[in-house]
C-alpha cells in the first residue's frame, strides 16, 4: 500500500522541481516506500530517473550512475573519460526534458558527489529537474550535516520518514 503523505509529497516536489529527503530504517523500507510512491504518480508527471549508486560512492560513480540511468551512453556512446565532458552530456540532456531524479543510498554519496548533484540542480539546470535523497535514518542527516553540504540541506524543502515495520 502506497503512503498517501508520500505520494503527496512527491508530487508536490515533482511540480515545484524541488528535493525531498526520504529516510527509513534501511534500504528494503526507503527504497520500497519511494517505488510505491512512483509508481503511483499521476500521468505527465516527469519522468524518474533511478540513481543507485556503486562503490566508491564518489563523483566518478556518480557521473557513471546518471550518464547510465539518463541512457546517453545509447546517444552518445561509451562515457567519456573526462568527467567534465560526461557532465556536461548530463546537464544537456537534464536541461531537455523534466525530471525526478531518485538517488537511492544517498547516505552513502560522499560530499563532493553530492555537491556536484546540488550545483547541477542549482545553477546548471536550475527548475529542470526535481530530486528524492532517499536513504537511511540518521545516516542521511549525518551526511546533510557536512559543512560542506549547508547550501544542499537548506534546499531541501521536504523531508519523509518511512515508519518503522510493525
Amino acid at each position: 500500500m502506497v503512503d498517501a503523505d508520500i505520494l503527496e509529497e512527491l508530487e508536490e516536489i515533482a511540480g515545484m522541481r524541488a528535493i525531498m529527503c526520504v529516510e527509513g530504517p534501511d534500504a528494503l523500507q526507503y527504497t520500497g516506500a519511494v517505488t510505491r510512491a512512483v509508481t503511483r504518480l499521476p500521468e505527465g508527471a516527469p519522468e524518474v530517473v533511478w540513481v543507485d549508486v556503486k562503490a566508491p560512492r564518489d563523483r566518478t560513480a556518480a557521473v557513471e550512475a546518471l550518464y547510465a540511468a539518463l541512457h546517453l551512453d545509447a546517444v552518445h556512446g561509451p562515457r567519456p573519460r573526462r568527467l567534465a565532458d560526461a557532465e556536461k552530456l548530463i546537464v544537456a540532456e537534464l536541461t531537455r526534458t523534466p525530471r525526478l531524479m531518485v538517488i537511492l543510498g544517498a547516505h552513502e554519496l560522499r560530499a563532493v558527489a553530492l555537491e556536484m548533484l546540488y550545483g547541477m540542480w542549482a545553477h546548471l539546470v536550475p527548475g529542470k529537474f526535481a530530486w528524492v535523497l532517499a536513504g537511511q535514518s540518521g545516516k542521511l542527516e549525518k551526511v546533510l550535516a557536512r559543512p560542506a553540504l549547508e547550501s544542499l540541506k537548506s534546499c531541501v524543502f521536504l523531508r519523509y520518514r518511512v515508519p518503522e515495520p510493525a
